[in-house]
């Protein structure tokens, strides 16, 4: 499809690119609602689309976020047992809906809608500590079959609408466990990255990915999600997460007051 505006495409991906460097969140929760409402995409390809952007992004954060934190590689992969047989779950699924146009066209948009207004919620709530743990100081960690359980949920609505690798995964870590905030979104940029690799496959393989989108998302992305990662020691995460949590509840209410249409 032909972008009408490609300095648009890069600006976004510098923002939500920075974002996912410096919280681990804001991937599918920014990008797919953009493409969907400000670049009218179909629902599918935006899926698509923003999760082989998110894909390519998340891997130089990992990177970036390994060298800075020294994330150890365990609970990534524990993560991962539950989230990519769910994420393929789900994105076949999708797949497999192409032809019915309700499903995709009021179904999908209203589903991302929902999800993206649960997460806001719970992230504002726990950014002025009205969930979980009141101490940052009580470190907490997941049990491996936490990690497992998070994953799973996270992964099968990422296959299904490119949300929740980041910020499902990282609304459900901030509301049951205490772990120091930088370490979080290190392990959360680390197994989004393998998450959403696995589930762009699925949208590649049917031809729903928009390679020139994604190009243009990337020019910007790179940079910025390589200097959120090396931000995120400089910075009150606690103010960017509240932020981030209104832009999310915006993208939601959009969505659902008919911004897939």
């Amino acid at each position: 499809m032909m972008i009408t505006n490609p300095l648009l495409m890069i600006g976004a991906g510098l923002v939500t690119g920075f974002l996912i460097g410096l919280t681990g969140m804001g991937g599918g929760a920014l990008m797919t609602p953009f493409l969907l409402t400000v670049m009218k995409f179909d629902p599918i390809l935006a899926v698509g689309t923003d999760l082989a952007f998110a894909a390519i992004t998340k891997i130089v954060g990992g990177v970036g976020h390994h060298q800075e934190s020294k994330i150890s590689l365990k609970p990534v992969l524990w993560m991962a047992a539950g989230s990519i047989p769910a994420s393929i779950l789900g994105s076949q699924f999708i797949l497999s809906q192409t032809d019915n146009r309700h499903l995709i066209d009021e179904f999908l948009p209203q589903l991302l809608g929902w999800t993206l207004v649960v997460v806001s919620i719970i992230i504002i709530a726990r950014t002025f500590r009205f969930l979980g743990p009141k101490k940052e100081r009580e470190v907490r960690f997941p049990s491996s079959w936490a990690l497992v359980g998070i994953g799973a949920l996270g992964g099968v609505l990422v296959g299904m609408t490119s949300i929740g690798g980041g910020t499902v995964i990282m609304a459900l870590l901030l509301l049951f466990f205490s772990i120091p905030l930088n370490y979080m979104v290190g392990l959360d940029v680390m197994h989004g990255a393998l998450l959403a690799i696995i589930s762009a496959f699925s949208y590649i393989f049917a031809g729903q990915t928009g390679w020139s989108s994604v190009g243009l998302l990337l020019l910007g992305s790179l940079p910025g999600v390589w200097l959120g990662a090396r931000t995120v020691h400089r910075i009150n995460l606690l103010l960017v997460r509240g932020i981030l949590g209104l832009l999310v509840l915006g993208a939601g209410i959009q969505l659902l007051i008919g911004g897939g249409h």
